[in-house]
């Protein structure tokens, strides 16, 4: 028996030497880590993240272990177990596999130069199944289905199985399972590859009930290393599929394993995104919303059509009331809720991740909070340039010398020459003005105390009574004294 787990190309071709972070040698491709994800490009993997990340699940990974000092995982890994009763909590990996998957699940792309997972806000459950440092370690049912135990009992939501042997299943297996899908839990599983010598599905992918996965490649063509038959469920990427990988470095999977990790991925999306949902309703949701490819219908190649997460997230799906999988209805008759034509016009602010705001919201409260405080700053500028522009002019005119100031002569400015009050106007104060030589007083107007001095040479003419009137008596007192 050997363990149906993807071709892990060594990385070392494609990595430089070089950098050291925090003490940890981190090997640099040449190309940028997210750009060979050609895989989360095809299924919209972005596009999905403003639905859901996955927020809340625990994602058991059944496998190897799985390193938590990698610097895409650091965080995203509980302590688990390992189902052959050796010490530790699974968060160590020799071997490298399992933390291939895990970082296909759950990956946050926190590294300066990273990659993304299908689920970055969910967490991994690590159950290590042995101390194998080699790919081709001997698969045991009896360690993986205590494994699935362990993930159950473990609060785990999906599990994800990345191994599996060409034979027929066991009695344990087939109740560890059993005991999964009685506790509201979706269980993924690899179909299986043809380079390790399998022909129809794996066991226990051919458990009914599970969610049997095949590979396929870039474009949606089915992977020629994928094994195939009836228990096929749905096709994901199995081929070239990079992420992280042994040594805290990164690598390129090939296998059914790295597409079973994909849909682990999406059932954690969609648990997250619908925390009502039960698992008959979760794995509904994934075959009623895979694209159909291949022959119409379920076929062994692709099962019920391509994973699809976002329409898988946005898409009206009626409920049922058990697992579609154990209903031979439900199987031959998968009536896709809604087309992948349809899926594309969907509106994301219809379908907010249930965990918090989604990216469109944030993006409107940071602009709204922009905006508020440059109109707050122009404000500022605005009155400090305006008290500033008034000191300054009160200084300019603080500053003007007193010479340039008209001073105004003591007693006040005299009347200019030849100037005579108008008509009816009253003399100013005081002596008041003398009239000019010659000018005579104007009509009404009585000469001040005393009159004025006669004009040289003049002198006053003869005074008499007008018709030779005698002259009007002197008044009392005018006369002398006797």
């Amino acid at each position: 028996m050997t363990v149906n787990v993807g071709a892990f190309r060594p990385a070392a071709a494609c990595l430089l030497v070089g950098l050291l972070v925090l003490g940890a040698a981190q090997p640099a491709v040449a190309a940028p880590r997210r750009a060979e994800q050609w895989y989360v490009d095809e299924l919209r993997i972005e596009q999905a993240h403003k639905l859901s990340t996955g927020r809340g699940v625990v994602v058991a990974v059944i496998d190897s272990g799985v390193n938590a000092n990698h610097p895409d995982l650091k965080g995203q890994v509980l302590p688990g177990g390992r189902s052959d009763g050796g010490s530790g909590d699974g968060r160590a990996d020799a071997q490298g596999h399992g933390t291939h998957m895990a970082g296909i699940i759950a990956a946050t792309n926190a590294s300066s130069d990273g990659v993304d997972g299908i689920a970055p806000g969910a967490k991994i459950l690590p159950i290590r199944l042995d101390d194998s440092a080699e790919d081709d370690a001997p698969y045991d049912d009896v360690l993986v289905s205590r494994g699935i135990r362990m993930a159950v009992d473990g609060g785990a939501k999906v599990i994800n199985i990345s191994l599996g042997k060409p034979s027929a299943v066991t009695p344990e297996e087939v109740s560890a399972i059993q005991y999964a899908l009685d506790h509201d839990v979706v269980v993924v599983v690899a179909a299986g590859n043809t380079a390790n010598g399998s022909v129809k599905v794996d066991a226990p992918a051919s458990v009914p009930g599970v969610i049997a996965v095949t590979g396929t490649t870039r474009g949606g063509r089915f992977w020629s290393g994928s094994v195939q038959g009836p228990e096929a469920v749905v096709a994901a990427p199995g081929d070239d599929i990079y992420n992280a990988g042994r040594d805290n470095g990164y690598g390129w999977g090939d296998g059914t394993s790295d597409s079973t990790a994909i849909v682990s991925g999406v059932a954690a999306l969609i648990r997250s995104k619908y925390p009502n949902l039960d698992a008959p309703n979760v794995i509904n949701r994934i075959i009623r919303t895979a694209r159909d490819a291949g022959p119409a219908g379920r076929d062994p190649q692709y099962g019920f059509g391509l994973i699809d997460p976002v329409t898988a997230l946005s898409a009206n799906v009626p409920p049922v009331s058990a697992n579609p999988l154990l209903d031979p209805a439900a199987v031959t008759s998968p009536a896709p809720a809604q087309s992948a034509d349809a899926a594309e016009e969907f509106d994301v602010t219809q379908h907010g991740d249930r965990g918090g705001p989604t990216d469109q919201q944030v993006m409107v409260v940071v602009i709204g909070v922009a905006v508020v405080v440059v109109l707050l700053l122009g404000l500022v500028v605005f009155l400090i340039w305006n008290r500033r522009r008034y000191r300054r002019e009160a200084a300019l005119a603080a500053e003007v010398p007193d010479h340039l100031l008209d001073q105004e002569p003591p007693g006040g400015y005299g009347p200019p020459g030849g100037y005579g009050p108008p008509t009816g106007y009253p003399p100013p104060p005081g002596a008041g003005y003398a009239p000019p030589s010659g000018y005579p007083p104007p009509a009404g107007y009585a000469p001040p105390s005393g009159g004025y001095p006669p004009p040289s040479g003049y002198a006053p003419p003869g005074y008499g009574p007008p018709g030779g009137a005698p002259p009007p008596p002197p008044p009392p007192g005018s006369g002398n004294r006797s």
